[in-house]
């Protein structure tokens, strides 16, 4: 039986605790990733950095300013190196940042290929951004908790939604598919790199738990071209880093 709530389920999650707990492993999952990139860097961007909490963990961790741009105040928790700022139309200069980091934020925006864009233009020739990207198809939606929630189209999620009792409509939430989501990041001139596997690897029972690192086991196994297609079809998020040439 689903919980019901009188007011918007993923609002009411933005202000809980286990919320910013999640944040903060978000951030180590960054750092454990990316420790190279970040640890050369000099310039550093967290865009849709919502409460700042994995900016402020990695610059405790690495010892170095990251700039954090976000469209939505309220979301903010202090304001030391927050920009707000809409991440489309960022206020920077052309080759502005080493490494740029997006972290679950394109499917929060109306134009994910302008976003990738703006990325593209920000980052000096050679620099790297990093992705954590969301699943159309994920069994369970990640916001709302709801299984297939976001395999749905827009009338039939909000109507999901309103008989569950976790909001009244699914609105600024769009996934993309696997093939689609890598058309559009490729766009602007990146080399796309699927760094899933070794996410998954690595980082499987420390930050998932036992269960999945035994769901995992099997899936390893099979030839690596089978492995990368489950993924594909079924992980609930990649990891990508995105570089631009120098």
């Amino acid at each position: 039986m689903w919980e019901t709530t009188t007011g918007d389920y993923y609002e009411k999650r933005l202000r809980e605790e286990g919320y910013f707990a999640g944040r903060r492993e978000k951030a180590r999952i960054v750092a454990h990733l990316c420790a190279d990139h970040l640890g050369r860097a000099t310039t550093v961007a967290d865009l849709g950095t919502g409460t700042g909490i994995v900016k402020r963990e990695l610059e405790r961790e690495f010892g170095k300013y990251i700039v954090g741009f976000e469209l939505s105040g309220p979301t903010m928790k202090g304001s030391e190196g927050m920009v707000r700022a809409d991440i489309l139309h960022l206020p920077a200069a052309d080759a502005a940042f080493d490494f740029v980091m997006l972290n679950h934020v394109y499917e929060h925006v109306p134009d994910p290929a302008r976003l990738f864009e703006e990325t593209f233009r920000i980052l000096r020739p050679g620099g790297r951004a990093y992705v954590t990207a969301g699943n159309r198809f994920a069994l369970v939606e990640p916001h709302y908790r709801l299984p297939l929630l976001s395999w749905m189209p827009a009338g039939a999620a909000d109507v999901y939604l309103r008989l569950t009792g976790r909001g009244l409509r699914y609105r600024g939430i769009r996934f993309l598919t696997y093939g689609r989501l890598v058309s559009v990041m490729a766009a602007p001139g990146f080399h796309v790199r699927d760094i899933t596997r070794r996410a998954i690897d690595e980082l499987v029972e420390a930050s998932w738990g036992r269960a999945w690192a035994r769901l995992w086991r099997p899936i390893r196994t099979l030839p690596g071209e089978v492995t990368d297609r489950v993924l594909r079809l079924a992980s609930p998020q990649w990891f990508f880093l995105l570089e631009r040439s120098a």
